[in-house]
């Protein structure tokens, strides 16, 4: 038994399907029901119930399993202790926002590049499902907005961006200094988020009570298309001005002063407690370094360490 065995029964019972597994472990189906078998076979008991269409641990096997993740996790805390960077290599799959794109994802490339050239990486933007493409193995790390729960996942906190009203000035005629009511935002059309993410419920919860019983609301998973449709005057929409400073300089839309301010999101990078591999660990790492250096660029109020 070693460390892949370990690795596959610790996939196996997160994925809970032989070709899914095999899949993410980048061999046969056939050598996953055999690294199974031959592990029970030296333990004396069953670690896996089968049936037809799903695989489920035994008391056993559990016991078993929660044992092989913190082997796993020191083996792999141990390797990444003695091992010089030229030999890290491997592939890490990285899901992130919109926003962390535009904020983080160039320095965590670049660094990636320059320091770790044997390692190769794919990026997925999504605003929304990032923590459940980790529990299928679909991602291997996730920077996200910091999770209120974090179950088996490994959080680091990154950073914290500011949330303010933005809009066309061909849209909003209220003065540079004027400062804005909730009611007074609800009275335009508004952009917002995916329906259901987290600053989607934000929003409808700030706007709630003031303004039109059924008030405009336009939805965008994108945040290209939301800045575009925020230009041409559609509406108004909340995001972080360190993600439009370019629209800011150009004029081509304006932060709105309003009362009370919308709350600020913070961001984390979560990965597996139990991941069988070390680059998420190092992602996190180069991630964390690169939140650093994008938050010192701006106030506090636009951007913050934690």
């Amino acid at each position: 038994m070693n460390i892949r065995f370990l690795e596959t029964a610790i996939w196996l019972a997160q994925l809970r399907n032989f070709r899914a597994t095999a899949d993410r472990l980048n061999i046969t189906s056939a050598a996953i029901s055999n690294r199974i078998a031959a592990m029970e076979q030296e333990l004396g008991f069953k670690l896996f119930e089968r049936d037809t269409r799903d695989v489920s641990l035994t008391a056993e096997g559990a016991t078993f399993v929660e044992g092989a993740r913190d082997i796993v996790a020191r083996y792999n805390e141990l390797v990444r202790s003695l091992d010089p960077t030229s030999v890290i290599k491997g592939s890490v799959r990285i899901g992130l926002p919109p926003s962390m794109a535009l904020a983080l994802l160039p320095y965590i490339a670049s660094t990636l590049r320059r320091q770790f050239p044997n390692v190769r990486f794919s990026v997925l933007t999504l605003g929304a499902g990032m923590l459940r493409k980790l529990e299928t193995g679909e991602i291997d790390i996730a920077l996200v907005i910091s999770p209120s729960e974090a179950g088996k996942l490994r959080v680091v906190e990154l950073c914290t961006l500011g949330m303010f009203w933005v809009a066309s000035p061909s849209l909003v005629q209220h003065g540079e200094d004027e400062v804005l009511t909730p009611e007074d935002i609800a009275a335009y059309p508004i952009i917002s988020y995916e329906a259901g993410a987290y600053n989607d419920l934000r929003l409808l919860d700030y706007i709630s009570g003031h303004g039109p019983d059924e008030p405009i609301v336009h939805r965008s998973n994108s945040l290209t298309t939301t800045v575009g449709m925020a230009i041409a005057g559609i509406g108004v929409a909340v995001l972080p001005p360190v993600t439009i400073q370019r629209e800011l300089r150009e004029g081509s839309l304006r932060v709105l002063k309003v009362s009370p301010t919308f709350p600020s999101t913070s961001y984390a990078a979560v990965y597996p407690e139990a991941a069988t591999s070390r680059l998420p660990a190092l992602v996190a790492s180069i991630a964390c370094d690169a939140a650093a250096a994008f938050c010192s660029l701006y106030d506090d109020s636009l951007a913050y360490r934690g």
